[in-house]
């Protein structure tokens, strides 16, 4: 699956999108130099065959090369799926 993240500032979201399609996002807040990640969700149809850690990935990919802010996991999801890739465990303690 390829996705193209897209920065939803006025939504407060980094939504992800396979074509026109939007696959999943994550609602954020931004708390000085850390932006915390506190939703992910994907449609109900999507559940259930990987998507949401392809939406993750792809919005942590996006995060690593545009902000040099810290990231903090809040969502249950997103702090498990972190755990379970220590590569990008760094994104937490820039």
């Amino acid at each position: 699956m390829s996705l193209t993240v897209t920065n939803e500032p006025d939504a407060e979201r980094y939504a992800a999108y396979e074509g026109d399609e939007l696959q999943g996002w994550i609602i954020y807040d931004q708390v000085g130099t850390t932006l915390r990640l506190l939703h992910a969700e994907v449609p109900p149809l999507m559940r259930n065959k990987g998507v949401g850690g392809d939406v993750v990935q792809a919005i942590l990919d996006d995060l690593r090369t545009s902000t040099t802010d810290r990231v903090q996991p809040v969502c249950g999801f997103v702090v498990t799926w972190v755990r379970l890739h220590p590569e990008y465990a760094d994104l937490t303690t820039r």
